[in-house]
This record gives C-alpha cells, sequence and structure tokens, in this order.
C-alpha cells in the first residue's frame, strides 16, 4: 500500500530521528526508495524539517525543532565533531537489518543496594553506569555496540574494563553480547584480546568487513 506524502515525509522523519544523521543513502537503504534521483526529490520534501550539513561532499540530514514536533521526538542532535562516529554507527544498524528497537546512546546505570538505609558521614552510596554507542534487543539478547573510530585504545581498555566490571548486573536484566566495530585490525586485534581477557561474550568486527 502506498503511503500518503505526510505519513512518508513522517516515516523518513522517524529513521532519521532513530540514527541521529542520516546520508541520503541511509534512506534509500530503509525505505527503498529506488534511485538516488528518486531519493534526491523526496528528501526534498523534509527540507521544513531537517538542517543539512556536508559531510565529505555527502549531504547528511538531522532534525530540526519542526521535524521534532512532528513526530514527537524530544532527542535533539547537533552538528560537532562526531557526525563520523554517528555515521559510522549507522552501518551497524544497517548490518543488523534495521533493528525495530535500536537506541542510540544507550545507558545503563546500576546502584548498589544498601538494605540497612544507614547513610555513613552523609555520603550516599553512588552506582556505576556504561553508556553504550547503540544498544537492541533480539532473540531473547541484549546486543550491546560499540563503534571505535578515534577514541584512544587506553580509553577503549577503559571502558572495556568496565563492561566487564558491571557484566553480571547487566546479565541480571538481560543476556548481553558485547560488538566493537573498528577501523583497523591492529585494533581489532587489541580488543579481541581484552575481550578474552575478560570472557565477555563478544564479537568484534572491522567495517570493512560488514
Amino acid at each position: 500500500m502506498l503511503l500518503s506524502t505526510q505519513a512518508r515525509i513522517e516515516s523518513l522523519l522517524t529513521t532519521i530521528d532513530t540514527l541521529g544523521m542520516a546520508k541520503i543513502k541511509h534512506l534509500m537503504q530503509k525505505h527503498d526508495l529506488k534511485s538516488y534521483r528518486n531519493a534526491c526529490r523526496i528528501v526534498k520534501q523534509l527540507e521544513p524539517y531537517v538542517h543539512v550539513a556536508l559531510h565529505y561532499k555527502e549531504k547528511v540530514l538531522y532534525l530540526n525543532k519542526h521535524g521534532r514536533e512532528l513526530i514527537g521526538s524530544n532527542k535533539e542532535v547537533k552538528k560537532n565533531s562526531l557526525i563520523e562516529h554517528t555515521l559510522l554507527a549507522n552501518e551497524a544498524y544497517f548490518y543488523f537489518n534495521c533493528p525495530i528497537d535500536w537506541k542510540t546512546e544507550h545507558v545503563m546505570e546500576f546502584v548498589p543496594v544498601n538494605p540497612s538505609g544507614i547513610v555513613f558521614n552523609g555520603m550516599k552510596l553512588t552506582g556505576k553506569k556504561i553508556v553504550a554507542d547503540a544498544a537492541f534487543h533480539r532473540n531473547g539478547y541484549l546486543h550491546l555496540i560499540e563503534v571505535d573510530n578515534t577514541r584512544s585504545m587506553i580509553d577503549n581498555k577503559k571502558k572495556i574494563d568496565t563492561y566487564a566490571d558491571l557484566w553480571k548486573e547487566i546479565r541480571k536484566q538481560s543476556v548481553p553480547i558485547l560488538y566493537i566495530f573498528t577501523t583497523n585490525n591492529e585494533r581489532k586485534k587489541k580488543f579481541q584480546s581484552w575481550l578474552q581477557e575478560k570472557n565477555l561474550h563478544s564479537q568484534v568486527m572491522c567495517f570493512n568487513e560488514i
């Protein structure tokens, strides 16, 4: 059944909102817009609702205030230095065949239990949290996605250590699998070594492998 123009616009805006930012080719993949020429014609209808930035001479779309209001989104995205990271996360989204519940910046926070309720010297128990670049559920598993492009390997190691510290807590809610997408084989091997050491259920891939 063909969508009305308004329904198609809202559907495209929802996809952009899910991804944070999207290239025209991403909208073509998700919405079967046929030719690039046809996709550009359809994307032109989105102009009142999106900001357009250029990234390596390709148009990148993200919602403006009117676009967020139209679909009822409160997720504001701004053009910043993380544009490359966001677009690489989109590659993972399509690798997993566009999960319905795909969520970027997935926060997992765990507060330790204090059964006595006693507060020592005015100090409350503080928890730990970790923010996955993206996450979704499928087949009973929580798929946690990390996108590595410019983060230092020292910081990457710290994040793996945090995952290891919280793994048991995460498992109490869902059975997790950690996927890491990185830029080259050298970084891939380091990730694999750390993950094997921590015995985390995981998989590491380079972007050129997906």
